[in-house]
């Protein structure tokens, strides 16, 4: 399966910035090969749990890139949290997408 990771410098949820220990953004190219699955995974400074909820995901990586898109909360553990994106990932473009 072809797929890319980011390394994410911020995270914004709601437009409300969440202090990081650090993140990651991996992309994966979608089973019917449309729009590319994508998933956020963030261990936060503070351990209180996000929200059971789909949020809005604002995303910059270290290197400067800048990602938005609509997330499902799928876990919010102790300061680590999985969101699991549920539509179109803004400013990705599915040609990155790794062999």
């Amino acid at each position: 399966m072809r797929h890319v990771r980011f390394d994410i410098a911020s995270l914004a949820l709601e437009r409300v910035d969440v202090p990081l220990r650090a993140a990651y953004l991996l992309v994966a190219e979608a089973d019917d090969g449309v729009v590319p699955q994508w998933e956020v995974l963030a261990y936060a400074l503070d351990v209180a749990p996000f929200e059971q909820r789909v949020h809005r995901v604002d995303l910059t990586t270290l290197d400067g890139r800048y990602f938005r898109g609509e997330a499902a909360l799928v876990r919010s553990v102790e300061g680590a949290h999985v969101l699991r994106g549920v539509g179109e990932l803004i400013g990705f473009d599915p040609a990155e997408l790794d062999g």
